[in-house]
């Protein structure tokens, strides 16, 4: 127990950050790992629903549901990019899941910066609720009420 003791007050801020980034790197890893497993949740029914699908039209179409999945899944293992950790830090950055870590946690350390953001998000999702509304009225051929959308 004193070791453990010893060790702790031993280090130094380097150390310190060196154990911040070990951290880091685990909550992280451990949250793409989740990612995964729930996309693989999601994927196993829709694989198998694609596959009933294009077994039942195979007569008259060629396989195209079951592809779909797969690319599906392709392209959500490169934006998860799991192993992205183990790559040179002097790599150049992909816009992944990895991105979308670093912003959330941008925000969660300056609250200000967060609210901010939070605060133009919101503005851009009411912009495309009500070019939604739009496209969707003139497609109906009628009008909407006007919605309170800042320009």
């Amino acid at each position: 127990m004193r070791r453990h003791l010893f060790y702790a007050r031993a280090m130094g801020p380097e150390q310190k950050r060196t154990a911040g980034a070990l951290v880091r790197a685990v909550v992280v890893l451990q949250l793409k790992l989740l990612l995964n497993a729930a996309r693989d949740l999601v994927l196993i029914p829709l694989a198998l629903a694609a596959a009933v699908a294009d077994l039942a039209l195979l007569k008259t179409a060629e396989p195209r549901h079951f592809r779909a999945v797969l690319r599906l899944g392709e392209l959500s293992d490169r934006w998860i990019d799991v192993w992205s950790g183990g790559r040179d830090p002097d790599e150049d950055p992909r816009e992944n899941v990895d991105a979308l870590l670093a912003r959330v946690e941008d925000v969660v350390r300056d609250p200000q910066a967060g609210a901010r953001r939070a605060r133009v998000l919101k503005r851009w999702a009411e912009r495309q609720v009500a070019r939604a509304r739009q496209r969707g009225a003139r497609a109906q051929g009628g009008t909407l009420p006007p919605t309170n959308e800042r320009s």
